[in-house]
């Protein structure tokens, strides 16, 4: 399994984004998701708004109904998503990030999970390209639950060496988190749906300058949710 350190260290100079190894998820926060580990989440990130048409979206989106997007470069099995999810106290969380500028229409944001390095290799294990289509299978069957689904899984993450992003455990969390069609999730597992869209996401973010997750691309450049100040200033500079 390549690890997220390891990924960072085969990706150059390709851009400086200041984040550390992924060693695992953090405490406290500034208000992520509700949920509780247990039960459905029901914050902001979980609450979001989606495009009225999201049959027009290959990658999940929140949308108020606005031109600028931000891109959340992630990974299902990332520690420090989970983290950016559930709440920081050493930088913005995702929360924030949506109370702050999604939510009043400053800008949409969109998912692409990072599932492979640019060699083609299962970037944090064999089963995250899996995790990724999941993803992507719950964006397509059932959009207005899918940051649910999200906020689900980064609250009720196993260990990043695990190898837990099997079919079962993604179609249970899909049921867990309400989504309406678990059973068509996990066929869209099985079948080996979404790979063209997972694997695009390796040159977008080697195009971004895209190092390791989380990321959040605002323009042509990638920055840090745990380096606050930089990435509020790109997000004020292109809100409205």
């Amino acid at each position: 399994m390549q690890t997220r350190r390891a990924f960072l260290a085969a990706a150059g100079t390709a851009a400086t984004i200041g984040l550390a190894g992924c060693t695992g998820p953090g405490g406290g926060g500034d208000g992520g998701s509700d949920s509780d580990g247990g039960g459905t989440p029901s914050g902001p990130v979980a609450t979001a708004p989606v495009p009225d048409d999201p049959g027009a979206y290959t990658y999940a989106r929140m949308d108020a109904g606005v031109s600028t997007t931000v891109t959340y470069v992630g990974n299902w099995k990332c520690p420090l998503c989970a983290e950016f999810s559930n709440g920081t106290d050493r930088g913005l969380s995702l929360g924030a990030l949506v109370t702050d500028y999604v939510t009043p229409g400053d800008i949409a944001l969109e998912y692409r999970a990072l599932c492979y390095t640019g060699g083609g290799e299962p970037f944090l294990g064999p089963d995250a390209p899996r995790a990724g289509r999941a993803g992507l299978a719950v964006w397509n069957v059932d959009p207005a639950s899918y940051w649910r689904f999200h906020e689900h899984v980064m609250a009720n993450q196993p260990p990043e060496d695990e190898a837990w992003a099997t079919r079962p455990r993604l179609v249970e969390f899909a049921g867990a988190a309400g989504v309406a069609d678990p059973d068509a999730v996990g066929s869209a597992i099985a079948d080996g749906s979404h790979e063209s869209g997972v694997r695009a996401n390796t040159e977008f973010a080697a195009s971004a300058g895209v190092r390791g997750t989380p990321t959040l691309v605002v323009g042509d450049s990638a920055y840090s949710p745990f380096e606050p100040e930089p990435l509020r200033s790109a997000l004020d500079s292109v809100s409205g």
